[in-house]
């Protein structure tokens, strides 16, 4: 059902909270049940309130992990930052890649949560860019190789094998034609057969 006209005033008064903590929660479950615009007006305020704060610098939050900062207010930031993004993306093809500058902060602040990586690849599908897409699962299953969620995503979308020249781009020309060497099958080797090998024939006279 489409989420239909939004007004933020009455989003915010509905939410009855200035906590930022709280307005990502809200903001993050709205994402869930895909009520984007809803979404993006909790959020937004949540990233207000959070750059309002004596710790931000300039109106803007300091990306640098405070050892000091409790964990789950670090993570609310880092889940703020990401579905912002994803709204942004589903509010529009258009502003996806303003989303995922948004999902990149969120990796910068948690290198180590998949769910951003996920987030981001979830992004460029929305752009339908695969290539940007299969990359966010790279970088996601190089933090964390053991991801379900990741591991997941990659059987969803198909998979790509590591480039041939790990330090240069997977479309750079020497990446792509070396791949398309080593994806070319070789001629399979003839089953082994099981028991004794019947005798040949003999022909008639």
């Amino acid at each position: 059902m489409p989420e239909g006209n939004v007004i933020p005033a009455q989003v915010l008064a509905e939410a009855a909270t200035r906590d930022p903590m709280e307005l990502t929660r809200l903001g993050v479950a709205a994402a869930k049940e895909e009520r984007w615009k809803t979404a993006l007006v909790l959020l937004a305020e949540a990233y207000a309130i959070f750059s309002a704060e004596p710790e931000s610098k300039e109106g803007m939050l300091k990306i640098e992990t405070d050892a000091e900062e409790p964990v789950a207010r670090r993570q609310a930031r880092g889940r703020m930052f990401s579905y912002y993004g994803l709204a942004l993306a589903k509010s529009s093809n258009s502003r996806a890649p303003e989303g995922a500058r948004f999902c990149e902060i969120a990796i910068q602040l948690e290198p180590y949560q998949a769910e951003h990586y996920a987030l981001l690849a979830r992004i460029w599908q929305t752009a339908r860019n695969r290539m940007k897409m299969v990359n966010a699962v790279d970088r996601g299953l190089k933090e964390i190789p053991k991801s379900q969620v990741l591991l997941e995503l990659r059987g969803e979308i198909g998979w790509r094998a590591q480039n041939a020249i790990g330090f240069l781009p997977r479309d750079h020309p020497l990446n792509v034609a070396l791949g398309r060497m080593m994806r070319k099958k070789k001629k399979p080797l003839p089953a082994e057969r099981s028991g004794p090998i019947p005798p040949k024939k003999k022909k008639k006279p």
